[in-house]
């Protein structure tokens, strides 16, 4: 039997689906959503149908990826009874114990200047030097 090209076999069709599913499973690798150990397998079908005087072949090739699943999303509702309401609640924990406050609950305090008023002059908080005219020690006089 002569050689076939795999190359030039259904005028380059077969290895056209096997790099479209390798590109796929190289996504699939590359996602952060999916297993990263876990196993993908290219399936190639080559299909053969021949006539009844067994001259001619019909050929059929099919290509198909088992890729990893994405990975599922796990969290934590809390369910309890609204008392003024009588109605079911339902919400998402976060990193908080339920009911406790977190500092977003807690109302914004202006911005700080860095400055404060002690004995009518204006001190800097930080450092504690007062501010405002400057005496240059350098300077003779």
């Amino acid at each position: 039997m002569k050689h076939i090209d795999i190359e030039k076999f259904s005028n380059g069709e077969l290895t056209h689906q096997i790099n479209r599913e390798l590109e796929a499973v190289a996504r699939n690798i590359a996602d952060p959503n999916t297993e990263a150990k876990a196993t993908r397998k290219i399936t190639v079908t080559i299909t053969m149908k021949p006539n009844e005087q067994r001259d001619f072949i019909t050929t059929s090739i099919t290509t198909k990826s088992a890729l990893a699943p994405t990975l599922g999303a796990v969290t934590a509702l809390s369910v309890g009874k609204n008392l003024k309401t009588h109605e079911i609640e339902m919400a998402e924990i976060g990193n908080q114990i339920p009911g406790q406050m977190s500092m977003e609950d807690l109302p914004q305090a202006p911005a700080d200047t860095g400055t404060v008023e002690v004995d009518g002059k204006t001190v800097d908080a930080e450092t504690g030097e007062i501010t405002g005219k400057v005496v240059d020690l350098r300077k003779k006089a």
